[in-house]
């Protein structure tokens, strides 16, 4: 008995839970050694616990994981219960707004199937519709793990594709289907295919470290503190995440710089020649515009004045 209170218990409470186990003060136990007990005990939730459900169930990504039923029922076991804070309480600056459908019955089934897949270390077949529109039919993915990226509020699905890890959007699967087991599990770990290292420099004004850290979330990152006020961030990352990756950094402005690789750093240098070549465009052409709009203006002056000078003459 006090090999079982030093396994489950506090070091010190030998001394008070033996006693009272003993001389019957707990009637938790019998002479032989037995329980009166019929049921399981269970602690009951506190009220702080209740609060964080309710707050729980607020969220509209709830619905990836529990049935309608379930969610009811839940609610209802709540109803008088307030929670912690609500969705509506909270404005993002610095979020996406095209985040993923999370009620939409299609993507909550398909949610539940690649879930299902993962938990179940099976393969994957999977209907996707890529960036440019294409469809892409995928056989026999390995799913490696379901990630969220609280900056884009989206979920992404990291898998194994022909012996290339490829992360899939949830929100552009159109279909999917688990098919059978992976045998070779050990090839779900993640990692172990080629990833593309980036190094930053943050300047951490405006708690950019922080949001780099959320901005950056489904990521496997390291950091180190230089100084009070810089930090490096060194990101994995897949290759085939590259532009993505370009302007999830350059959404950060002048507080983040590349520090390496240097074909990262030349991408970047592309990226804004190429914005500068536009906005020197649209300059141009507002300058012709503005050109035109003023001799429209100067030519509807002249006619109306020699319209009222002749006018005049007649008279």
């Amino acid at each position: 008995m006090q090999q079982l209170v030093r396994e489950g218990a506090y070091g010190d409470s030998v001394l008070q839970l033996l006693p009272a186990l003993a001389d019957g003060t707990w009637k938790l136990l019998t002479p032989e050694l037995g329980t009166p007990l019929k049921h399981k005990p269970t602690m009951p939730l506190t009220a702080l616990q209740k609060r964080w459900l309710k707050t729980l169930l607020l969220d509209e990504k709830i619905s990836l994981f529990f049935s309608d039923e379930e969610i009811t029922k839940q609610q209802a076991a709540l109803q008088f219960v307030e929670p912690l804070y609500r969705p509506e309480q909270f404005v993002f600056f610095d979020r996406f707004v095209d985040g993923d459908a999370y009620t939409n019955p299609k993507y909550r089934a398909n949610f539940r199937e690649i879930l299902h897949a993962v938990r179940e270390k099976r393969y994957l077949n999977a209907s996707y519709r890529s960036n440019k529109g294409t469809i892409i039919v995928w056989t026999d993915l390995v799913p490696v793990s379901l990630e969220y990226s609280a900056k884009d509020d989206k979920f992404r699905l990291q898998a194994i594709a022909e012996r290339k890890q490829v992360t899939l959007n949830l929100g552009r699967i159109i279909s999917v289907e688990a098919g059978d087991i992976v045998e070779h599990v050990k090839t779900l770990k993640k990692g172990e295919l080629a990833k593309q290292t980036l190094v930053l420099e943050i300047e951490d004004e405006r708690s950019t470290m922080v949001r780099a850290l959320m901005h950056f979330s489904d990521l496997a990152k390291e950091t180190e503190k230089l100084d009070e006020s810089h930090y490096l961030l060194t990101v994995q990352y897949d290759k085939g995440d590259e532009t993505e990756m370009l302007f999830r950094v350059l959404s950060f402005g002048p507080t983040v710089k590349v520090r390496e690789p240097e074909a990262f750093k030349e991408l970047i240098r592309k990226k804004l020649r190429e914005q500068m070549q536009c906005s020197a465009e649209f300059l141009v052409r507002m300058f012709f515009s503005m050109i035109i709009a003023c001799c429209c203006v100067n030519i509807s002056i002249a006619t109306s004045y020699f319209y009222k000078t002749e006018q005049t003459m007649e008279e």
